[in-house]
């Protein structure tokens, strides 16, 4: 079923997951980098840690969709698989 439009949108979901798990990593290290340069805080820590924050809910919600538009898919074919068996069926008692 990798041809399904469903399929489609899920591998953009993924390839988006994918990217924004490389940009927090990459926010983190920068975080990370400047608390170790600096002795006191920094007024870029707070922001890059507002930003990971905020790519975190984004990626939460990235995997949420997917899971959905998965979910979505399975039924689709569980009522397709149904159907043919239904289908089936008609045809052995004709």
């Amino acid at each position: 079923m990798s041809d399904t439009p469903a399929s489609g949108v899920i591998q953009k979901l993924q390839a988006e997951l994918r990217e924004r798990r490389i940009e927090a990593e990459r926010y983190r290290l920068e975080a990370e980098e400047l608390r170790r340069r600096a002795g006191k805080p920094d007024p870029q820590v707070a922001r890059l840690q507002t930003e990971l924050a905020r790519v975190r809910q984004e990626l939460t919600r990235l995997r949420l969709s997917a899971a959905e538009e998965r979910e979505g898919e399975r039924e689709e074919r569980d009522a397709l698989v149904e159907g043919v068996r239904r289908a089936v069926e008609k045809l052995r008692r004709a």
